[in-house]
């Protein structure tokens, strides 16, 4: 698996070590279609992001995937930044933040999330479930 962690044409998205909304993608090279796997925020979202790359790699299952998907280099997980996001952060699960990630998880639908929440889909089963059914569902696998 090749890993984009914020890749752009002049390197490192910088936009990324602010705050704001990232998401995280599953894609097939020479593929323009794109699964959609996780959105979340964060006031420094290359740090997040490193802890969710950590994360995966300890057990693929964290974004629905599995360690064949791990050693298959036609798939890329793509990390890349969506929205910036001004200030520091209020209360857990209310205020700007929140209501942008939120927004988000509605328009694209990341399969490892519920739809009413930012969390992640707790079965882990379920949530490899998903994710391969998308795969096989875009000829990934």
């Amino acid at each position: 698996m090749i890993i984009n962690f914020f890749e752009t044409a002049e390197g490192l998205d910088k936009r990324a070590v602010q705050g704001g909304i990232y998401h995280v993608e599953l894609l097939k090279k020479g593929e323009e279609q794109a699964i959609s796997l996780y959105i979340g925020e964060s006031v420094w979202i290359i740090e997040r992001c490193g802890i969710h790359l950590y994360a995966f790699f300890e057990n693929p299952s964290y974004f629905g995937l599995t360690k064949i998907d791990l050693e298959d280099d036609s798939l890329i997980l793509k990390f890349s930044f969506r929205e910036k996001i001004e200030g520091k952060k209020s209360v857990l699960s209310i205020g700007k933040y929140k209501e942008a990630e939120l927004r988000y998880i509605k328009e694209d639908n990341p399969i490892t999330q519920l739809s009413t929440s930012d969390n992640q889909i707790r079965n882990i089963d379920e949530k490899v479930r998903r994710v391969q059914d998308e795969m096989k569902k875009f000829g990934f696998r």
